[in-house]
């Protein structure tokens, strides 16, 4: 993990705090992850290793519940997407 230090202004510390808040997060740090994690897919790709995780939780949900199916709403859920 890359460490940084950086300059911010007084709306993003606003922002991360409401997210730290939301999710109970301990730092700006981990709100700025959550946010990246959240808001990225807007500007990101999604990498081989989301992908992989989205198919881990999918097939424990089969595992989990064989006759009912996820729907993409739950799916969502889970991922906190």
């Amino acid at each position: 993990m890359i460490e940084a230090r950086f300059k911010m202004d007084e709306y993003t510390k606003r922002v991360l705090d409401v997210i730290k808040g939301k999710y109970g997060l301990s730092n700006r740090s981990e709100a700025l992850r959550k946010f990246a994690e959240t808001e990225g897919y807007k500007y990101v790709e999604p990498n081989e290793a989301v992908l992989k995780e989205i198919d881990a939780e999918y097939e424990t949900h089969k595992k989990k519940n064989p006759k009912r199916k996820m729907k993409d709403e739950e799916l969502r859920a889970i991922l906190n997407v």
